[in-house]
């Protein structure tokens, strides 16, 4: 069935006639946020879902107004752009200790472009809880890989002005040049798609980074990168954050993969910048929606547990 447009008032009206208290600001704010973005976003927490049973459309919890949905949307917000930079601090960790160990291990310019230099499906790593067919899955990216690594060294009006005079003066990019320009996804693939020696020497650089003395396994690795690059579209596409689960990972798994990767400093820093966040909403938002951001119902606060 198509949905026709609905003006703000018609919008207004709508949440009133489910059980919304809205007020003065709800208009303005519907027209500065979007009511699919506040409202379809956020609405979970604040639906009444047995009552849904005997009704057509949504119906919301007594007492439920559009500041408390709204507030959780901010909070949300808040949530995305406080961990942001700390998930990008880790891609960037991330890309060049697996450039740098790859580049260590086939000095050649263009070796990754050698399909020889990259693992047989045999042997390729498959993050925890792959229930997929490794062949089709090494095929298809290895595949993919390749083809994005070889269009970047033919000029085109994307070529970056540095990519530009790498290929007409030396005849291609080498990997630690190329690598700012290639997006996360990418460099997940390129490291499940490593021989075992690069990837365990992608992780000895990373244990020396972070400065704790704990060293990271190959496959533990895997599957940090693979949380870090989910949550990171999530973050760069403003999608709903708190409540996320990647590929059954939540918001508590971030910040533990995060602070696999960062240096410790940093990874404190985080951790108290979070902490303060979740403190400023503390009582503005339920315990519910708080309790959202854990995935292992075992490891929410005490105060936090309904």
């Amino acid at each position: 069935m198509a949905k026709d447009f609905k003006t703000i008032e018609e919008l207004v009206h709508i949440l009133e006639s489910r059980g919304v208290k809205t007020d003065e600001n709800t208009s303005a704010i519907l027209k500065r946020e979007s009511y699919y973005a506040v409202v379809n976003g956020y609405k979970d927490s604040f639906l009444d879902h047995q009552a849904m049973k005997k009704s057509e459309g949504d119906v919301y919890k007594p007492g439920t107004s559009f500041n408390d949905i709204f507030v959780l949307y901010l909070f949300d917000r808040e949530l995305r752009q406080s961990i942001m930079p700390y998930i990008m601090s880790a891609e960037t960790i991330v890309k060049s200790a697996v450039v740098y160990a790859f580049c260590d291990n086939h000095r050649g310019m263009l070796d990754y472009l050698c399909e020889e230099n990259y693992v047989s499906s045999k042997d390729m790593l498959v993050p925890s809880g792959f229930k997929g067919n490794k062949k089709v899955e090494h095929d298809k990216n290895l595949n993919k890989l390749i083809e994005i690594l070889r269009k970047k060294n033919k000029l085109s009006n994307r070529s970056k002005q540095y990519e530009i005079h790498y290929i007409e003066k030396h005849g291609g990019i080498p990997l630690w040049v190329l690598q700012n320009d290639l997006m996360f996804g990418n460099i997940s693939h390129f490291y499940q798609l490593q021989k075992r020696g690069v990837q365990n020497q992608t992780c000895r650089i990373i244990s020396e980074v972070n400065e704790n003395g704990r060293r990271i396994g190959a496959r533990e690795l895997l599957n940090v990168i693979t949380i870090l690059v989910g949550f990171r579209n999530i973050c760069a596409h403003d999608e709903r954050l708190y409540c996320t689960r990647v590929k059954g990972h939540g918001f508590d798994h971030l910040l533990n993969a995060l602070a696999i990767v960062l240096p410790n400093r940093e990874a404190g820093e985080m951790t108290d910048r979070i902490f303060d966040k979740v403190e400023m909403f503390r009582g503005a938002i339920s315990p519910e929606s708080l309790n959202a951001m854990y995935t292992d119902e075992n490891d929410i606060p005490l105060e936090y547990r309904q």
